[in-house]
């Protein structure tokens, strides 16, 4: 069980009566990324573990009557699987292409023939330059990690690579993108925020829904999200964000996790 003892919810930095109106919904949907929310940043990415008490959160959260709880995520859905371990949770993986349901059913969304024949080129220019133990094959992308690098070298690697994808983007109906800890070819036509989309469609009308990330990558979310609930990056507040709302660190994602799951059931009537 998580801790009791948590005094006052964590602030949601601009967003001053997040927990007000939390309390006033009857219904809830919170989706949540991966790595750089609920697991802190590793070199090695399989060891990136979620904060300890994390787990034990989400399964309170996936029991709870009020609420329906998601992972997405730019991790290949085994990965997360074998991190999170089996959640009853919807969780999608590869930026939206793979999705497992609460009920453990799959389904994905495989590439283009045009695509795949795009990520083959991808990978071959990198291996070309000397990067094939960085590389991460995806359904639907390939990643580039630089985080065991150091940050001169991982920068220049970042920018050779990156100028290289992106000559195949619109050829091969691809798109490059930067990453906390590398750089990314993907397919065009899925992303978090076409998942979100279809995930918030799913909830009952006034429902109060709510994604969290971290990420370039969850840019995406937070634009879809944007009017229809509430984007929460994790990180400074400084940085240029669709997101309405901020939380320092994974810290403060895990007790916002505990303070959601502490909350009565009993949504509070407003008064008249």
């Amino acid at each position: 069980m998580c801790d009791p003892t948590l005094a006052e919810p964590p602030e949601v930095v601009q967003v001053p009566d997040f927990w007000h109106r939390f309390k006033l919904s009857k219904s809830k949907f919170l989706a949540l990324d991966y790595d750089g929310t609920l697991a802190p940043f590793h070199p090695d990415p399989m060891q990136a573990f979620p904060l300890p008490g994390i787990p034990d959160l989400l399964k309170e959260l996936s029991q709870r009557s009020d609420t329906a709880l998601a992972i997405i995520s730019g991790r290949p859905l085994r990965e997360l699987l074998e991190l999170l371990g089996d959640l009853a949770v919807v969780m999608i993986g590869s930026h939206g292409r793979e999705k497992r349901n609460t009920d453990g059913s799959l389904t994905a969304m495989e590439p283009t023939g045009k695509q795949i024949a795009g990520l083959e080129a991808a990978l071959h220019l990198a291996i070309q330059e000397g990067f094939e133990d960085n590389l991460e094959k995806k359904l639907g992308s390939i990643a580039l990690h630089t985080r065991p690098m150091a940050a001169g070298r991982a920068a220049e690697v970042e920018k050779i690579v990156f100028e290289k994808w992106s000559v195949l983007t619109l050829q091969y109906d691809l798109e490059c993108m930067e990453f906390n800890g590398g750089v990314e070819v993907r397919c065009t036509g899925r992303n978090k925020g076409d998942v979100l989309a279809e995930l918030l469609d799913l909830q009952p009308l006034g429902t109060f829904s709510v994604y969290i990330g971290d990420d370039l990558t969850d840019e995406d979310g937070f634009l879809e999200i944007s009017g229809r609930g509430i984007g929460i990056k994790v990180g400074e507040t400084e940085t240029p964000t669709a997101a309405t709302g901020f939380l320092a660190s994974c810290e403060e994602v895990r007790d916002f996790l505990r303070a959601w799951s502490l909350s009565n059931l009993t949504p509070v009537t407003p008064s008249p």
